[in-house]
């Protein structure tokens, strides 16, 4: 009797693991969207919009599936995010003053030069034109260029010109203490079948500088005269620059007064991966100091982002507001304010998060038509990495595999919201209880053993 007891506690826990182990269904999640193919590839991609990140129940975006039209998980994973862009760097046009040969090559510029307020040169004195003869030296005025530079481009002032010498280039921010970028660099003009174009380049690596000085490196070119030049251009480096953001209104905050301070508490959706908050304060003319506070749950501690200082000032033609704020992906976000001043006065801030949304890409294995389903409290992450689910991603463009876009269409509810809740978790408890009792099988089983042995009187 113990032995066949045992084994019906043995099935039955065989019986529990193998119904947590059975295939997932569209109705094990909340809500459902239908994928539209645009064209047919073998890897489709899907921007997430603001209506799956409201849904989803893990931070990680563990609760996403990609099913075919037979009802089977398809393969997924999420791509990188691409946060920032690299931006060419374009030849912008800038002054360009001849020197004649009162500038020496080393030396501090000995002329009378006049700056505005942002260092630009607005003009030289008179001894930059007594000099006549040969053109020796020019000055470049890249003040108002804003970033490093890493070439420049000189144009003649008559075409079809030919020029063949060699140019130092040197650099300073302050036109008193200079240094040497290229010490000789060669002047061809750039010559095709149909056409001259009298367009010289010289580069270096990146650099800071504000002043260009440019002397010819031993004696100018035969023909040589003053204007010889006519133009300059210098080259930015590539700047990172910030991808669009897409926004979203937080909800009306709860307000608490505190003391000298007040709290503004908004809840944000858990998986959004919102990194930039935008607060506009409800007056003009406010400048308001805040802390920012966020934390993952509701019973986590709030993580202090910094102080900052957000205003909102009326000019004559437009507003101008502080830049957005930095911000961490969380739940809940607490700005915390100086209300000393009055802090944002009649009215709350308008409060923005900006994210850029996560893509996600799956194998179109099977028959479509594919459904993304989301919004499960109890799944797990099933999420391949990228480069393990699409042969050659990031690598060469000429040996990745093709992934096409694809868009999401309306959703309906699947499983419904529950889904979204921690259920009561039977088979949990069912388990618990097979194993106590199986504990208590193998007690009795000890107990009864030695006197099952004891010999007969």
């Amino acid at each position: 009797m113990i032995g066949n007891l045992a084994r019906h506690c043995c099935a039955l826990l065989g019986l529990l693991f193998a119904a947590g182990a059975q295939a997932e269904e569209i109705n094990d999640y909340a809500y459902a969207a239908p994928v539209i193919i645009a064209r047919p590839a073998p890897f489709q991609r899907i921007e997430l919009p603001i209506s799956v990140y409201r849904v989803l129940t893990h931070d990680d975006l563990s609760d996403l599936r990609v099913f075919n039209a037979d009802g089977e998980v398809v393969p997924h994973a999420l791509e990188p995010r691409i946060l920032e862009r690299s931006a060419p760097g374009t030849p912008v046009a800038v002054p360009l003053f001849m020197l004649g040969a009162a500038a020496d090559s080393g030396r501090a510029l000995n002329l009378r030069i006049e700056t505005d307020e942002r260092g630009a040169v607005v003009s030289l004195g008179q001894e930059s034109t007594r000099a006549r003869g040969p053109a020796r030296a020019w000055l470049v005025d890249a003040s108002q260029i804003g970033q490093r530079i890493r070439a420049l481009e000189l144009v003649v002032a008559e075409h079809g010109r030919q020029l063949s010498g060699r140019m130092r280039v040197e650099a300073s921010k302050d036109l008193a203490q200079w240094r040497t970028l290229v010490a000789s660099a060669p002047l061809v003009p750039l010559h095709t079948e149909e056409q001259e174009l009298a367009r010289l380049r010289i580069d270096w690596p990146a650099t800071e500088a504000r002043y260009l000085r440019l002397t010819w490196s031993g004696a100018p070119p035969e023909g040589a005269r003053e204007r010889i030049f006519e133009a300059a251009r210098v080259e930015p480096v590539p700047a990172a620059v910030e991808l669009p953001r897409t926004w979203l209104t937080l909800q009306a905050p709860l307000i608490r007064k505190l003391g000298d301070h007040d709290e503004y508490m908004f809840e944000i959706p858990l998986a959004l991966p919102a990194d930039r908050l935008r607060i506009t304060p409800p007056q003009a003319n406010s400048v308001v100091p805040v802390e920012l506070f966020v934390r993952a749950h509701g019973d986590a501690p709030w993580q202090s982002l910094g102080r900052h200082q957000v205003f909102r000032l009326s000019e004559t033609a437009y507003e101008r507001h502080n830049p957005d704020l930095p911000l961490k992906p969380a739940a809940e976000l607490m700005l915390r304010v100086d209300a000393r001043g009055g802090g944002f006065g009649t009215g709350s801030p308008t409060v923005e998060v900006g994210w850029i949304a996560h893509n996600l890409v799956f194998a179109a294995r099977g028959k479509p038509p594919f459904t993304l389903a989301y919004g499960r409290h109890q799944a797990s992450n099933a999420a391949f990495a990228i480069d393990n689910l699409v042969p050659g991603y990031g690598q060469d463009a000429s040996s990745a595999l093709p992934i096409a876009t694809a868009t999401l269409g309306e959703a309906v509810t699947a499983g419904g919201p529950d889904r979204l809740r921690a259920p009561l978790d039977a088979r949990r408890w069912m388990l618990w209880a097979t194993l106590l009792i199986a504990v208590a099988v193998l007690g009795a089983m000890a107990w009864m053993l030695p006197r099952l042995k004891e010999p007969t009187a």
